[in-house]
């Protein structure tokens, strides 16, 4: 009589590999964990200091050292209140810039792009929300701006996410190309 069935002591499950794959799809998991939960809290460390500033810098500023001080600022333009009347137009672009940063970090293997992908997109999500809902018309909105060095443009806690993320991407995609190793590879 013909086989019809499975032979004796097979399953359905896979055979088993040496795990690198699912270790490598555990990580990637991971990474976009640490990703979303690092923009998250940049999101929300920016969104409760702005709350903060609107309430208690108000009346005037507040100096805190050397030549750092606290003042409310309502940013119209873009990075360091350059360009007030293309603020629609970048923003727009802003939003297509963060969503492919979204898109080519992903699915990385490297926590560290993981974590300075969540600085800029936290950051980026914390600006564009302020434009989308601190004001009126299509992007039209103020960013809140407050923490003023005198020496340097006002800004946000936002701001300095994605400085500090763009600077360590640049060192860590220089670093990586010294190498000769792919930053943004799908391992």
């Amino acid at each position: 009589m013909p086989f019809l069935g499975r032979p004796s002591g097979s399953s359905t499950r896979p055979v088993a590999s040496d795990g690198a794959e699912s270790r490598s799809t555990g990580r990637r998991w991971n990474n976009r964990l640490l990703l979303l939960s690092v923009a998250a809290a940049v999101l929300l460390a920016d969104q409760l200091t702005k709350l903060w500033a609107l309430r208690e810098l108000a009346d005037g500023s507040i100096h805190l050292f050397w030549t750092i001080r606290l003042r409310l600022v309502f940013n119209q333009g873009t990075a360091f209140g350059l360009g007030s009347s293309l603020a629609p137009v970048i923003t727009v672009a802003a939003v297509v810039v963060s969503l492919l940063l979204l898109r080519l970090t992903w699915s990385t293997p490297r926590r560290s792009v993981a974590l300075l992908a969540g600085l800029v997109f936290g950051g980026a999500l914390g600006n564009l929300g302020d434009r989308a809902f601190r004001g009126d018309g299509f992007f039209g909105g103020s960013v809140v701006d407050f923490v003023d060095p005198q020496w340097w443009p006002v800004f946000n806690v936002a701001d300095a996410a994605i400085s500090v993320g763009v600077v360590l991407f640049a060192v860590l995609g220089l670093r990586a190309g010294l190498r000769g190793d792919p930053l943004l590879e799908e391992a």
